[in-house]
């Protein structure tokens, strides 16, 4: 091939994600595409035969002579159902699994189809079942990927040809070949290439030559060598695009500020953008096989969207409602391709990267080269993506971690602070990189100026030594410069001087290992151990919904000077959960200063902090006399902190006199509220190394005329109101915080008060 065709390739500029997403996908949750994967596997398993080809594979067929043609792909059918059964979790120690992998290993076999899928199943085994069988069938399709023979023809018709595969992969090099075929004999190399089978660079540039070759003009391809655009064979082209570029190239372009855009792939982008369907395959292909290509275009590019269209979310939307009763879409291929999109598709977004105006993306592939690396390292397959500053901010939470990068001084507008402010108060945490060495300290300087407008209470300082980001996963010994900004509850964003994505972008682990652990250590402090538990299209925050009124209760938030409000949307989600839950209509009033408490208009006051709790005599009198007014006051340490637990008991045994703060006893009607009953509760795990007793609420009480009057909570319930995972945090897991903080307001409010008593 010639080099100087594929030698102006950068690495790929990812075309940004246009517009505003439509309305909300009807019938698209979390819960449906689980319940449509276990019904699509069911499907697939009750095809399964007990002797001869594990699934049903097509007859041989009588040619013109009338002798008996073997079907070219035989076995490729149980191939498929085999690698959709397995990528969708299911075991190869299943003793129908394990026929069927002994069944595969013995047959011999020439069909690019079948090896293309066969080499993806070895690729899913452990490397003492797979790594044999792996390397014959990648060796065999290498051999067959069509090539000059002696020197490379001029003529254009034979050039398409190069780096093509046809129906047979025999181990000699093919003489034709069309643009399925190619898919799969490329998707089958490179699911060697990602277990460290070693791939001779001649062929990638071969597979780079052929799919730029073949580009139509209006940037899609055909099913033909040279034929009509069609969805499929563009999402074929595009997914091995970035295959190819990715073994070629990603190492190389690595300067700031250089324009990193490959024509061929923006080109077949924009065509997406303008073509993609959720509901069809334009140009004509099978649908399911369309969405399969989907999947794998939207995993390598970082898109989100497609024009204005969320690709997995609409596209699972349809699966859902077209599944059919017996849980299939069609049948057996049908439902494989259907299962890889959802199961694929749905795989955890780690890092959204942030495309702002600005030079965002100078190491356009650091991303996948290291959640490629995280995947392969821990055998849990995560992706990341693309979110842009156009959208709202509900759809950037796929991921619990917001990269922003650059060398360049960010311009972000008012507009754009508040969006990020926003997504970090719904629970998100920045991860800010300046590039570019020397280059990246006006980025530097721009995001110490961003963090300082969008947290002024609060300051960035560099993490010390004993952080737990140095330890919680892998010890790291080269130690970027990492500064965190803090609320006292957990971090909200980390900022680094030194350029990371660097040696992702190089996917130079063996030689710059910490950059890569210091990233997965990041993202298991933000996870809190659970990196894979949030899928795509979920998102802790919970939206807007109508519902129907059952009870309003009302609530101040509590003011003074001290650190009274970590999490501001704590409430807010509350609030949201309440009235889509169990039809409670929570008013919030505040901030209220103590001195302005009214126990007749403000039944319950929420006070929390982290720092020491200290009241003028003013206002710990103001407290006791709405108390005492009948008012219920609500108190917790956020994130658990110690300092705040403290001064507040010290506070409330002042107030209320020695003894009068108790550990309210499980059997409290707080607890029994009819129909919220609060039986057992789930502590974070940072406070289950602290306390055995971890299935009891631990909520400490003063009586006051005969009922609780004072709540504290020394575990932390404020974090928990917001949702996220906290690795420092001693306190109550979201869940069981939430349905605690409801019996405690709903108590203040007189509900499930025994009549004239405690």
């Amino acid at each position: 091939m010639s080099r100087r065709i594929c030698a102006f390739l950068g690495a790929v500029m990812l075309v940004s994600a246009t517009g505003v997403p439509r309305a909300r996908c009807q019938g698209f949750s979390d819960e449906a595409v689980e319940k449509a994967i276990q019904r699509g596997k069911q499907y697939l398993w009750s095809l399964y035969r007990d002797t001869g080809s594990p699934w049903p594979e097509p007859e041989p067929r009588r040619n013109a002579q009338g002798k008996l043609v073997p079907y070219k792909n035989y076995g490729g059918r149980s191939a498929l159902a085999m690698y959709a059964l397995l990528a969708c979790g299911e075991s190869y120690n299943d003793p129908r699994m394990k026929r069927a992998l002994e069944w595969q290993s013995r047959l011999e076999t020439t069909g690019t189809y079948t090896l293309g899928l066969r080499c993806q199943i070895w690729a899913l085994l452990p490397q003492r079942l797979g790594r044999r069988l792996l390397l014959k069938d990648a060796r065999q399709l290498i051999a067959s990927i069509c090539r000059p023979q002696g020197a490379a023809s001029a003529d254009l018709a034979q050039q398409t040809r190069y780096g093509a595969y046809t129906y047979i992969s025999d181990g000699t090099p093919a003489r034709t070949g069309d643009n399925s075929n190619t898919q799969f004999g490329i998707l089958g190399v490179w699911a060697a290439a990602r277990r460290n089978v070693e791939v001779p660079k001649p062929y990638w540039e071969l597979v780079c030559r052929h799919w730029i070759v073949t580009q139509n003009p209006d940037g899609g391809w055909g099913y033909p060598l040279v034929g009509s655009t069609r969805a499929t064979m563009t999402a074929a082209g595009l997914a091995s695009m970035f295959v190819a570029i990715d073994n070629l190239y990603a190492d190389r372009f690595v300067r700031c500020g250089v324009d990193h855009s490959v024509p061929t792939i923006t080109k077949a982008l924009k065509w997406f953008d303008k073509n993609f369907d959720p509901a069809r395959s334009v140009g004509g292909g099978p649908y399911h096989y369309y969405l399969y290509a989907v999947e794998r275009v939207g995993l390598a590019s970082g898109y989100k969207y497609f024009g204005k269209k969320d690709w997995y979310k609409q596209g699972a939307a349809r699966l859902i409602q077209t599944q059919r009763r017996a849980g299939d879409w069609g049948g057996l291929i049908k439902t494989s391709f259907a299962l890889l999109f959802l199961f694929r598709g749905r795989n955890p977004v780690v890092f959204n990267r942030l495309q702002y105006e600005g030079d965002w993306n100078n190491r356009p592939r650091a991303l996948a080269n290291l959640t490629r690396w995280i995947s392969r390292t821990f055998e849990r397959e995560v992706n990341w993506q693309i979110i842009n500053l156009r959208v709202p901010v509900k759809e950037w939470h796929d991921a619990p971690i917001l990269l922003i990068t650059g060398s360049k001084k960010p311009d972000f507008s008012e507009e754009d602070l508040e969006k990020l402010r926003t997504f970090v108060w719904q629970g998100g945490l920045i991860l800010s990189v300046a590039e570019c060495g020397s280059k990246g300290r006006a980025f530097d300087q721009g995001m110490r100026e961003v963090y300082a407008k969008l947290f002024p209470h609060y300051e960035l300082s560099a993490l010390p030594p004993d952080h737990p980001i140095f330890t919680c996963s892998f010890r790291i010994g080269r130690r970027a410069r990492l500064w965190g900004l803090s609320n006292g509850v957990r971090l909200l964003a980390i900022h680094t001087p030194t350029d990371l994505s660097l040696p992702w972008q190089k996917n130079a682990y063996a030689t710059s290992r910490s950059a890569f652990r210091t990233a997965f250590n990041i993202l298991f402090y933000a996870t809190d151990h659970r990196p894979y538990a949030r899928h795509r299209g979920t998102s802790p925050w919970p939206e807007e919904t109508d519902f129907t009124e059952r009870r309003r209760v009302r609530v101040a938030r509590v003011r003074y000077q001290g650190n009274w409000n970590p999490e501001p949307l704590a409430w807010e989600r509350f609030r949201r959960l309440a009235g889509s839950r169990w039809g409670l209509k929570v008013v919030l009033d505040g901030p209220v200063d103590l001195q302005s408490l009214d126990a007749r208009r403000q039944p319950v006051a929420a006070l929390t902090g982290t720092g020491s709790l200290s009241l003028s005599r003013a206002q710990k009198q103001a407290l006791k006399a709405y108390v005492q007014a009948g008012g219920t006051l609500i108190m917790d340490a956020a994130g658990g902190s110690k300092t705040f637990a403290d001064s507040a008991v010290a506070l409330v045994t002042k107030l209320f006199g020695d003894g009068s703060l108790r550990r309210l006893p499980h059997s409290s009607p707080v607890y029994r509220i009819p129909g919220w009953e609060v039986r057992k509760v789930r502590y974070r795990r940072a406070a289950r190394a602290r306390f055995l007793e971890t299935h009891k609420p631990r909520i400490l009480a003063v009586e006051v005329a005969g009922r609780p009057a004072v709540f504290l909570s020394r575990e932390d319930l404020t974090g928990g109101l917001v949702g996220y995972p906290c690795f420092t945090c001693v306190g109550y897991a979201p869940e069981s915080a939430v349905e605690l903080m409801r019996n405690l307001v709903l108590f203040g409010c007189g509900v499930g008060r025994p009549a004239g008593g405690s």
